[in-house]
């Protein structure tokens, strides 16, 4: 469900901004908005979480670390491998050598948390301190680096906070969650007082603390509500919520780009034409796997003699 509420808030603004010759995601109002929260941390959080799970579901049926790791890479490097074909089709090589598409750089952290995890697995403590670590290390690298949409100091610590905080989540162990988001608030008041502006565009500590603060809160709250209905819908996104990305730039964005629309519709136009797009991923994700598998028992049907 999260990852659905983050990949959905992603792909709605996006198509969005592909038609809409009046929006410009960052701009004017919206963009202080999404300097200060936006949908990445909770994806990248919940991108660190998965990887935990992924170690925890094969540590506790038995698999050996060389195994998992092994796993690991094989999902990792496919995400890598399909970033690799996106920029190509929609972007340069030198988007996804930057690892400045948002595909290269989950499948990178994640083998760099999914590394760590298997050597500090049951002590994910270490994290925390870590992400501090990992963040300092900016003020030596910002400058070599130059610009980056996902740089290591800022990404890599909401991947290990989010296996950090995996336990907490995944056994609802409220009261330790409570006791981290309090922990969480005061470093934020701490981080307030010294004049941080929770910036995203200026790679702040502030940004990232208080984006976990509430990303943790949103899981706190969706555990509460997981029953209701209309939460099916974040949870099917969130199942598919590598389609969901893939498609709406490999097909809609160069679709626009192609049919030369792209940023050249009025409000009300590229508004209809977004609801009609992200409306069609839906039945998309939906029919593509069992097409997929339509095929495969087809392809390995036994032939009569």
């Amino acid at each position: 469900m999260m990852r659905g509420f983050a990949v959905l808030w992603m792909v709605c603004l996006q198509v969005l901004e592909f038609f809409s010759m009046d929006f410009q995601m960052y701009a004017h109002t919206l963009f202080r908005i999404l300097d200060f929260v936006n949908w990445l941390p909770t994806f990248m959080f919940v991108s660190g979480l998965s990887v935990w799970l992924l170690v925890e579901k094969r540590l506790s049926s038995g698999w050996p670390r060389w195994r998992i790791m092994l796993h690991g890479l094989k999902r990792y490097i496919s995400y890598i491998f399909l970033s690799l074909v996106l920029c190509v089709w929609c972007f340069s090589l030198q988007v996804f050598l930057q690892l400045n598409e948002i595909l290269v750089a989950i499948g990178v952290y994640a083998l760099i948390t999914l590394c760590l995890l298997l050597i500090f697995f049951g002590r994910e403590f270490f994290f925390v301190p870590l992400s501090f670590l990992v963040y300092g290390l900016s003020f030596w690298f910002r400058s070599l680096l130059g610009f980056q949409i996902y740089p290591f100091y800022l990404i890599l610590p909401f991947f290990f906070l989010g296996a950090f905080s995996a336990k907490l989540i995944v056994h609802r162990d409220f009261r330790r969650s409570i006791l981290f988001e309090f922990l969480l608030l005061a470093i934020i008041a701490a981080l307030a007082f010294a004049g941080d502006n929770f910036s995203y565009a200026e790679d702040s500590l502030g940004f990232v603390i208080f984006n976990v603060f509430l990303t943790i809160l949103l899981f706190l709250i969706v555990s509460k509500f997981q029953k209701t209905r209309i939460l099916n819908v974040l949870s099917f996104a969130g199942r598919n919520a590598l389609f969901f990305y893939f498609f709406h730039y490999a097909v809609w964005y160069k679709l626009a780009v192609s049919l030369g629309i792209s940023h050249s519709l009025d409000w009300n136009t590229s508004l209809i034409w977004t609801f009609l797009c992200v409306a069609a991923i839906f039945p998309l994700a939906y029919l593509t796997p069992r097409l997929t598998q339509y095929i495969k028992r087809m392809v390995s049907k036994p032939t009569s003699p």
